[in-house]
């Protein structure tokens, strides 16, 4: 029986654990870390055998026991028996009245039950969050862990630090990620795509092979077709862009009505031209061509060109 409260933990360890516990059949193994100012964790009690005795969390240790540098890092494996036969001997007897399950660890000296623990050698993973500094600094571990994995898996991140990939994003090889690019949940990317710099795809956005989305792009809910191009200051929201298509620099889909979102089509090889508003519901059929600064209230036929405000068939 595994208890854990830290996100930060790797797998790894986690193994580590299970395998140092069972291993050696102890009744309690626990995480610990050596910090160097421990503020807000609890602290390492041990006998003069060098035996853990207890966990004393910081609000209620002393002036010698906040001095302590091995911390609980929140990790504690247990035998399911031993916790079982020992927990209801919990008190609240801490200066707030509250029930911790730390407690048991000095329940269990006082048994004779084994103790022992395993020491972190990366403090990050034993991190506590506890305020919103605490928060950000957890962000950034993580953030670090998601851009080296996929650095690792073949993606090319011109700048690790002021890019910011969300857990769980599945990214083509040769891909490459410029700077202060931001990949929320729910994204796909294909290979050999270029995105950013200054880029911001949110959830339900798709990119097939070959895609490029440029500078100060937003992309969401959205499905952009191979080699199609998406260069400068677009926002293309619920829609569906067909296979190599140009997207031109300020293009807008319009698809929010005041109730409801709605669905722009944009089919192969269409060329929506610079600042084209394209007002959803809408189609731009086959190769199909917008003017610059159109504003699309209607669909467009296959090879039609259309330009103005609003647009309007080009004869």
């Amino acid at each position: 029986m595994l208890y854990a409260d830290n996100p930060l933990l790797k797998k790894d360890t986690i193994d580590k654990l299970l395998k140092f516990h069972t291993e050696n059949k102890l009744d309690a193994t626990l995480l610990t870390a050596q910090v160097e100012k421990p503020s807000g964790y609890g602290r390492i009690i041990r006998d003069k055998y060098s035996s853990i005795s207890a966990i004393v969390e910081e609000k209620d240790a002393d002036d010698f026991q906040k001095d302590i540098k091995e911390i609980n890092t929140g990790i504690i494996c247990f035998n399911k028996k031993s916790l079982a036969s020992a927990i209801k001997f919990i008190k609240p007897n801490n200066r707030k009245k509250e029930y911790y399950l730390t407690d048991i660890v000095n329940i269990f000296y006082k048994k004779g039950y084994l103790v022992d623990a395993l020491k972190l050698p990366d403090i990050n993973e034993a991190l506590g969050i506890n305020s919103r500094l605490d928060l950000a600094k957890a962000n950034a571990i993580m953030q670090k862990r998601i851009n080296e994995d996929l650095m690792q898996k073949g993606i090319s991140i011109v700048d690790s630090a002021s890019t910011f990939i969300s857990y769980g994003t599945k990214i083509g090889l040769d891909t490459v990620i410029y700077p202060f690019t931001v990949i929320e949940r729910d994204v796909k990317i294909g290979k050999r795509c270029f995105i950013g710099p200054f880029a911001h795809l949110r959830a339900g956005t798709h990119l097939e092979d070959d895609v490029l989305v440029g500078n100060f792009s937003e992309v969401v809910r959205t499905k952009i077709s191979s080699k199609t191009l998406v260069k400068h200051f677009c926002y293309l929201g619920d829609s569906r862009i067909g296979r190599a298509s140009n997207i031109g620099a300020g293009a807008v889909t319009a698809n929010f009505d005041g109730k409801k979102k709605n669905t722009t089509i944009i089919e192969e090889g269409a060329f929506v031209g610079s600042d084209t508003v394209l007002v959803a519901p809408v189609r731009i059929g086959r190769k199909a061509v917008t003017g610059a600064g159109s504003v699309v209230t209607k669909n467009v036929l296959a090879g039609q060109t259309v330009m103005g405000v609003p647009a309007k068939t080009k004869r």
